[in-house]
């Protein structure tokens, strides 16, 4: 397993605001699924100290994931995701940081590059609309062969 450097620093022009409001959906560069994917993570805290820390994530897109942390991380630093399910490892900047209740923080993770198989799923088409996932889809059937069938 080859090593990767955490104290690597993320360029200045990158960095920019991690504070504050995520980026408006409709100008996103890639689609956000709401998935519940096993994480791991390992950055660095306030401290300059290395952790690791396993979470979920909350969504996730071709250029990176949301998740929450108990740790509050050095958003100036990048930090590594592995994906538990197939051992894919990427280094990711932080994006967005925002503090939820009781010390927990949700982070928005961005990898360097779009890499939408990172995830091992299939990303729903740019047309999708979410609405559709909660009708069946059943072929449609004559009232009247529904009804024969049936006892009285």
């Amino acid at each position: 397993m080859a090593a990767i450097d955490l104290d690597k620093r993320v360029s200045e022009s990158r960095v920019g605001s991690v504070e504050g409001e995520a980026i408006p959906a409709g100008k996103r560069r890639s689609l956000r699924v709401v998935i519940d994917i096993a994480v791991e993570v390992f950055g660095h805290n306030l401290e300059r100290k290395i952790f690791q820390e396993k979470t979920s994530t909350l969504t996730v897109s071709a250029h990176g994931a949301s998740v929450v942390l108990n740790t509050n991380i050095d958003a100036q630093k990048p930090a590594l995701l592995i994906n538990c399910k197939t051992g894919a490892t990427v280094q990711c900047r932080i994006a967005h940081r925002k503090e939820l209740e009781k010390g927990r923080l949700e982070i928005g993770f961005e990898f360097e590059n779009a890499l939408p198989k990172f995830w091992a799923i299939n990303f729903p088409p740019e047309d999708w609309n979410p609405a559709d996932r909660k009708r069946p889809n059943l072929p449609s059937r004559p009232a009247a062969s529904i009804s024969k069938g049936a006892k009285k």
